[in-house]
Formats: structure tokens, C-alpha cells, sequence
């Protein structure tokens, strides 16, 4: 397990160091025959995952991607309603959270997938409550447990990812969470409560450390685990979009306009370039997080989620035109 960590850090330490400023490029699309949901990226074996679902809506599979030929290498079958995935890429397992909303009561679950065999382990369920279904889900691979955003019950659901079962949830009282980022190193959770506040959580003793507002409607958070500092989407309705930078402990330290409506946001903790998916105005907003300014824009990217690798610099933005691949820099 500690190879894998020295061996990613090495190799992230490298690409940032030789790395040469320029400008952000499509550099492929990767096609689907609908648009895709979630994404996540497996940095340590460069292999990119991101939920698809076929034309009719009702079959769902994990594409593993390889980020070496940016094609899919395989499909996995998932849970009807699945939608977003987060990889240990120390143990080597993903997990990708989801609600069948089609069904009485509503099923929602959490699937475990193998990365070395690329099957399902198995499927944890997480509510029947009928609500704003999971929103959003992290795992902190230095201790394996794995943080789902349940908006249906107002928690965030606490699972063992060694055990494959719920141990736990953090109660946000009464507040529904959009989504939810972790710092490993701190070990706090950010969520967003999709209003004017996002909570920062000690995931040891599962209490809400402050709550920090800002923005009018938070959707989604990320973090640089190098900095500290954390990236929040806010959808403004009157006036600009926003992504607010946060300190670790929640204190505001600016707001940087972006494209209307932004969703996904990810942040390579080495270049400090944080990426902005704005799927209403078809663009990707580029901020550069060393002076917290909009360094770039690039259009006619139909992106909801993204996801970094911050050892190749490759970007994957997920959306209505499938997997767009960028360049970093």
C-alpha cells in the first residue's frame, strides 16, 4: 500500500515539475451513446471511470476508461439509477453511489467493484426515503471509509470499505447536502448544502466544526490537499456565478466569477489549477489557484463532472457529448 503512495507522489511530483505552461486544449472526445453521469480517476493506474447508461434509461454500466489510448476498455454493469464514482486507488476498489427513484420505495445504494478484477463485489443499501437521492460520495483511502452524501435522510453515510457495510452517519441537522469533499490529511469533509452554507465536519468525532457562508446555492466542492484550500460551485440567480476558496477550516478568503451555473469542479493539487464545469453555457472555466483568478475559459465543452489527473495532466470532463479530454496546461 505504501509503494502505491510513494509511487503516486513521485509520479505527480514529476509531471508537475516538468510540466510547460500553456494553453488548455481538447485534446479528444471520447463518444457515448447517451450522456454520461459521474466521473473519477484513478491516477496511480491511469484509468479514468465514469457512469453511462444506455438510450432507454433503465441499463447502467461503469466504462473503465484507460488514459493512455482515452478509450473504453470495458464495462462494468451497475444498479439501475447509479451516478457517481469515487476510487481508493490504494486498495484499489471503486465505489459508485446511486437511486432508483423509479421504484416504490426509492433504492438507493452504494456498489463495491474490484478494480483488479473489474467485477462487483457487492451492492450496500443506503435509503428508501423518497428525497434529493445521494448526492455525492468521497473516500478517504488512508483509513478505507467512504463518505456518501445522502440528501434523502439529511446524513452523511458512513461506510467501512474493507467491511462493505454502513458503520455509521453524520447527522447535518436537517440540512440536505449537495455534495461532499474530503481533505485526507485533515481528515474534514466539506458540504455544500446547495444554499448559502457549506459545512466543514471532523470526520473523526463526525461533528460539524464550523459552518461557512457564502454564494447563494453550493453545489459542489474540492480540495487541494497541498494548500489546504478548498473550491466550492455556487449557482448564483441574481448576478455571477461563483466558485467561493475557502481556507481548511471554512474561513472565506475570495470569490471568483465563473461561467452561469456551474456544477462539477476538481482541482490538481500540484499545479493548483482548479477546473469548472458550466454545462448550461457549454464551457470550462480554468482559475488558477496560486492568486485565485480565472485564468482561462475553454468552450464548447457539454460537461457536468470532472475529474483531474494530476499525474498525466489530463483533464475528463463528463457531460451530453460523453468524455471530452483536455489537456492540462
Amino acid at each position: 500500500m505504501l509503494n502505491h503512495v510513494f509511487r503516486f507522489m513521485a509520479l505527480a511530483t514529476l509531471a508537475a515539475a516538468t510540466s510547460v505552461v500553456g494553453a488548455q486544449t481538447i485534446s479528444t472526445v471520447i463518444p457515448f451513446s447517451t450522456a454520461t453521469n459521474g466521473i473519477s480517476v484513478d491516477p496511480v493506474r491511469n484509468k479514468i471511470y465514469v457512469v453511462a447508461s444506455d438510450p432507454t434509461d433503465t441499463v447502467f454500466n461503469l466504462a473503465v476508461i484507460d488514459g493512455t489510448s482515452n478509450t473504453v476498455a470495458m464495462n462494468i454493469p451497475l444498479p439501475s439509477g447509479a451516478s457517481l464514482p469515487t476510487v481508493d486507488y490504494l486498495s484499489n476498489r471503486i465505489y459508485v453511489a446511486g437511486c432508483n427513484s423509479l421504484v416504490a420505495p426509492t433504492d438507493c445504494t452504494v456498489t463495491v467493484i474490484d478494480g483488479n478484477k473489474d467485477s462487483v463485489v457487492t451492492t450496500i443499501p443506503i435509503s428508501t426515503t423518497r428525497g434529493g437521492g445521494l448526492t455525492g460520495i468521497t473516500v478517504n483511502p488512508l483509513t478505507g471509509l467512504v463518505y456518501v452524501a445522502n440528501a434523502n435522510d439529511n446524513v452523511i453515510d458512513i461506510i467501512n470499505g474493507r467491511l462493505s457495510k454502513v458503520i455509521d452517519s453524520i447527522n447535518l441537522n436537517g440540512n440536505s447536502p449537495s455534495s461532499v469533499a474530503l481533505n485526507p490529511v485533515l481528515n474534514l469533509l466539506y458540504v455544500p448544502y446547495g444554499t448559502n452554507q457549506t459545512a466543514v465536519v471532523n470526520a473523526s468525532t463526525k461533528q460539524i466544526v464550523t459552518t461557512n457562508t457564502f454564494g447563494s446555492s453550493t453545489v459542489g466542492a474540492t480540495v487541494n490537499l497541498l494548500t489546504g484550500n478548498v473550491f466550492v460551485a455556487d449557482q448564483e440567480f441574481n448576478g455571477s456565478s461563483l466558485v467561493g476558496v475557502l481556507g481548511p477550516l471554512g474561513r472565506n478568503v475570495t470569490n471568483i466569477p465563473v461561467s452561469a451555473f456551474p456544477t462539477g469542479v476538481d482541482v490538481d493539487s500540484f499545479t493548483n489549477l482548479i477546473f469548472v464545469a458550466s454545462p448550461l453555457t457549454g464551457q470550462i472555466a480554468v482559475i488558477n489557484g496560486s492568486n485565485n483568478t480565472l485564468q482561462a475559459t475553454v468552450s464548447n465543452v457539454q460537461a457536468q463532472y470532472i475529474a483531474v489527473n494530476l499525474v498525466t495532466q489530463m483533464v475528463y470532463a463528463s457531460g451530453q457529448n460523453g468524455v471530452t479530454v483536455l489537456t492540462e496546461k
